[in-house]
């Protein structure tokens, strides 16, 4: 009898210790009782993980301190170079009033006037503030190991080329010498996270030989086939945003400081701060290098890009065996700035409009880029009966 009352007393004890290890195995950081999906597509730094994600620093170096709760989610008043321009509020804390307290200035979509802030400098509930949607962006929020893996696959392509130029809507096109001993396309880049990173580092070093590149960059060859480097840049940005919808300001000034990207020549906004206390910096797109020029955006980009229609005017031109179509070709310019009576499927296309004061120049100019490119893509790749000519000479 003691011998049996002996094994079950060790049987409850091995039981016992079972279940605790099966509970303590399945418990997370903070949950003793964990709900955790598990197909869960969380990246590792997230939930669980005692690593950081070191991509993102307090609140993404996006916003300011103070009103910090709404600096990186809305359309702000900015000035030329997108930086925001602050105002002061005296904040009540508790009866006590303390002076000079700094703020952003987010925008009512209403009225499209500057939103009066509250005592404590938050935006009143009867407010109605413009959400930025970053939407597919949101990439560049991964680690920065993330996105360092995707420039070294990008680059991999890149230095094997034997020439290059941009695509429909600015993407760098890769050409390779085939067995014939003809240039053709042998790559576009158009993963979003690899556009991304190449964006990073050129809004970081353009082309320029830095200390933080140890004196080489990587991308400056590209100067002597006479790529811009800005265009190119507006060009990445494209791809790594949603190819329905528009690009503003306010997200290209926000995507610059998820990357931490502040340029050769940046703008210290005085009264600005991250929340590690850090000061923001911002874009020069007034100078962008010490005694350089503004940046300034012209459409006529786009007169020596060409799409060819293989239904125009209810025909249709198929391609031929050897890939040749008779179909109408136009320059994307024409197509999109109505200079063409458009005859093909669906409502012409068109670049936007959406700036009382429409100006192509600094950080404006650079967004107008940016969202020009990505009506092209939007148009081009959303209608199979529409082919770019990389080569086309008319």
């Amino acid at each position: 009898m003691k011998t049996i009352i002996r094994y079950s007393s060790y049987l409850f004890i091995l039981l016992l210790m079972s279940c605790l290890t099966i509970l303590l195995s399945n418990c997370q950081k903070g949950d003793f009782f964990p709900n955790v999906d598990d197909d869960s597509d969380r990246p590792e730094w997230a939930g669980g993980n005692t690593e950081s994600n070191e991509h993102i620093k307090g609140n993404d170096e996006s916003g300011t301190t103070r009103g910090g709760d709404y600096g990186d989610l809305y359309v702000l008043l900015r000035d030329d170079n997108g930086v925001p321009e602050m105002t002061e509020v005296d904040v009540d804390q508790d009866g006590i009033i303390e002076d000079d307290e700094h703020f952003v200035q987010p925008i009512d979509a209403l009225t499209g006037s500057v939103i009066e802030l509250d005592q404590y400098g938050e935006v009143p509930e009867s407010a109605n503030p413009i959400e930025v949607d970053f939407g597919r962006l949101n990439i560049v929020r991964s680690p920065q190991s993330v996105l360092d893996q995707a420039f070294e696959e990008a680059m991999k392509v890149i230095e094997a080329g034997d020439d290059f130029t941009l695509d429909f809507c600015g993407r760098l096109s890769i050409w390779n010498y085939d067995e014939f001993g003809e240039l053709v396309v042998t790559k576009t880049i158009d993963s979003p996270r690899e556009n991304m990173a190449m964006y990073q580092y050129l809004m970081k070093y353009m082309y320029e030989n830095t200390v933080e590149n140890n004196y080489a960059n990587r991308m400056a060859f590209l100067a002597g086939y006479q790529i811009d480097p800005l265009l190119l840049a507006a060009g990445c940005f494209s791809a790594g945003s949603d190819k329905t919808g528009t690009v503003d300001i306010d997200e290209v000034v926000y995507i610059n400081g998820f990357l931490d990207c502040y340029g050769l020549n940046p703008i210290l906004n005085e009264y600005d701060y991250d929340f590690n206390h850090d000061n923001n910096y911002y874009w020069n797109f007034t100078e962008p290098l010490e005694g350089e020029a503004q940046f300034q955006y012209n459409r006529g980009v786009y007169q020596d890009r060409y799409i060819q229609f293989l239904v125009w005017d209810n025909a249709y031109y198929p391609v031929n065996e050897d890939g040749v179509s008779e179909g109408p070709v136009f320059s994307i310019y024409d197509i999109f700035e109505g200079m063409e009576d458009f005859k093909g499927i669906g409502a012409q296309p068109q670049f936007t409009y959406r700036w009382s004061d429409f100006d192509h120049t600094k950080v404006q100019g650079f967004a107008i880029a940016v969202d020009d490119a990505v009506q092209v893509l939007d148009f081009v790749h959303g209608d199979s009966n529409v082919l770019f000519l990389p080569n086309y000479q008319p």
